[in-house]
């Protein structure tokens, strides 16, 4: 039944078919055909950028998969290698951004120094962002780069020369308000009432504005707009500051410490000794050559008083000794040389008196430097264990105690070295000379006797 259906209704569309225009059904035909074009375009313009979007990421996850198959395919041994290598350059970043962030960090703690106080409001977020506490390591780096921007900034402005207000130091301790001209690294200044001017003396790691005083016309000149020569200390004011010390020529004794004292004493105590021993020893006069022949003579003539006159007249130890002689001359030659070694052991102990504190101080003033020295380095020890090696100037206190005491030292005990031997020796001539007159006067009594004897006998 539906079969007969089927070709009736075939049938009937052929019948219509063959009365219909064919022209009209080839333009609803290409109508049609347009529309769906239209509609093919659309449909696939919407489609495209999901097609691409799905193709990146396919693309994408095949080169993942393709990186996982190549590392999968590689040897245990190479995977700890590549592995190695990154934390490598991982840790390597790590320290280059340390290292960069710690000495933006650095300089920005310099240029807060050098910061005059005028110009601390117009750098306060540089100035606060050296200081800023995150755990970000962008932020500080960010933080850090801001102070680079500021100090850059600040250096422009200073060196075409600039003008602010301030205060500064004088030399009594005693603060000042006024106004600071800037020209690069060096800076002058002139007080609100004209009291204090003159050159900007900065310590390093200080923000303390020292005036060194001098060129106030100039400075007021330059201050007030004017051209006037300054003077500069190209380094930075520790030219002056040299100057400074090298002109206080008390300076190296408070350097010293407590061991300078000992030794500057025992120095003066040594140089009384030796003043004493050289007036002692300018005073004696050797005797003439005929000395001990007169006195012989007037022995001959049985005149003990004319001798012992003759022997007093010397300005010489061997006076002394002579007329302690002449009191044995009837006891024999033999009694008289005996005497005469009695009292020569008297001479020598007189003349070398003083002689051993010299000795002591040429001794004692290089061990007085030593200890010293010892006793500064070991409070250089100390000051390192609290502060560190980072500043050497908390070192100088130290140092200089340790340098200072030896020089001294050696100072004190070349001199007295040098004075000890020269009056030793000119001691030890004078005992020599002394020695040499009494035992000439000895011979002399024996030859006397001899003479007495051989005219008795004839």
């Amino acid at each position: 039944m539906k079969f007969f259906t089927s070709i009736s209704s075939f049938l009937l569309v052929g019948l219509a078919a063959l009365h219909a225009d064919p022209a009209e059904d080839a333009r609803k035909d290409l109508a049609d055909a347009q529309k769906r074009l239209v509609e093919l375009r659309e449909s696939i313009a919407s489609e495209k950028p999901k097609l691409a979007k799905q193709f990146n990421e396919a693309q994408s996850q095949l080169l993942e998969k393709r990186r996982k198959a190549r590392i999968a395919r590689m040897a245990e041994a190479d995977r700890k290698a590549l592995l190695k290598e990154l934390e490598k350059n991982h840790h390597l970043s790590q320290q280059d951004h340390v290292f960069v962030t710690g000495k933006l960090r650095d300089y920005g703690l310099a240029v807060e120094t050098f910061l005059f106080p005028g110009e601390e409001d117009a750098n306060q977020d540089a100035v606060q962002g050296i200081r800023l506490k995150s755990n970000d390591p962008e932020t500080r780096l960010k933080a850090r780069l801001a102070a680079l921007e500021a100090g850059i900034d600040r250096l422009e402005i200073v060196i075409g020369g600039s003008s602010l207000a301030g205060e500064a130091v004088a030399p009594d301790g005693e603060v000042k308000s006024g106004t600071f001209a800037i020209v690069g690294p060096s800076s002058w200044f002139i007080a609100d009432d004209d009291s204090l001017a003159g050159f900007i003396l900065q310590e390093k790691g200080s923000r303390t504005r020292n005036v060194q005083p001098g060129e106030r016309g100039e400075i007021k000149t330059v201050i007030g707009g004017g051209e006037a020569p300054l003077s500069v200390d190209v380094t930075g004011g520790k030219a002056l500051a040299l100057a400074s010390i090298e002109s206080d020529p008390w300076d190296i004794f408070r350097k010293g410490g407590f061991w300078i004292w000992p030794i500057l004493g025992i120095a003066l105590f040594s140089a009384v000794c030796g003043l004493v021993k050289f007036a002692q020893i300018v005073r004696i006069r050797t005797p003439e050559a005929d000395w001990v022949t007169r006195i012989l003579a007037a022995l001959g003539s049985d005149d003990k008083q004319q001798a012992e006159t003759i022997a007093g007249r010397a300005i010489h130890p061997v006076s002394g000794v002579v007329k302690q002689c002449l009191e044995y001359v009837k006891s024999g030659p033999d009694v008289v040389e005996e005497v005469l070694y009695e009292q020569l052991i008297g001479v020598q102990n007189k003349l070398q008196s003083w002689l051993p504190f010299i000795a002591v101080t040429a001794a004692t003033a290089p061990l007085l430097g030593l200890l010293g020295t010892v006793s500064g380095m070991i409070r250089t020890f100390n000051i390192i264990t609290v502060s560190g090696t980072g500043d050497a100037k908390p070192l100088a206190g130290g140092i200089s105690e340790a340098l200072v005491t030896t020089l001294f030292g050696l100072v004190v005990a070349i001199p007295a070295l040098i004075i000890h031997a020269l009056l030793s020796r000119r001691c030890q001539g004078i005992i020599q000379n002394t020695e040499k007159l009494g035992l000439t006067l000895v011979n002399g009594l024996r030859g006397e006797r001899f003479n007495t004897q051989d005219a008795e006998g004839k």
